[in-house]
């Protein structure tokens, strides 16, 4: 997968995410006005729902923008699955060791956005060597 892919599935995770987590807030904060009452029980209140059409819309609004949160995850996943795929290209293997190592201790969204702002793209790269262009190491590249 090529990083120009990867880029357009991440930030459209980022986007559905947003938009399913907005709609879900929107809708409870609906459903909990709108929705029935609260009653108080002991030291705190209870809410009763009404159960009425307006109750189960919300409910439905909340299902569907969890499930489009759900899918903004997926795609997430599939995005950084792409980059260690696209990473392991590289001739240098930091970019992998990287990607995958704070990917799996819980900084995917932090080592996302510096691949994707930072690192090549390791099938140019990988193209590059197949027809005998391969690009020098930092070391030895020249310096303009």
């Amino acid at each position: 997968m090529r990083k120009t892919v990867i880029t357009k599935i991440w930030l459209g995770g980022i986007v559905a995410i947003v938009l399913g987590l907005v709609a879900v807030g929107i809708a409870m904060a609906l459903m909990f006005a709108y929705g029935g009452s609260f009653v108080a029980r002991g030291p705190g209140y209870d809410f009763v729902p009404r159960f009425d059409a307006y109750f189960w819309t919300m409910v439905a609004i909340v299902s569907v923008g969890g499930l489009i949160a759900l899918g903004g995850g997926v795609a997430q996943f599939v995005a950084w699955v792409g980059a260690l795929v696209n990473s392991y290209q590289l001739q240098d293997k930091m970019w992998f060791l990287l990607t995958l190592i704070l990917g799996v201790v819980g900084f995917e969204l932090i080592v996302m956005i510096v691949y994707l702002l930072a690192a090549p793209d390791g099938y140019e790269e990988k193209e590059k060597r197949a027809e005998g262009q391969a690009p020098l190491p930092p070391d030895v590249a020249p310096t303009t």
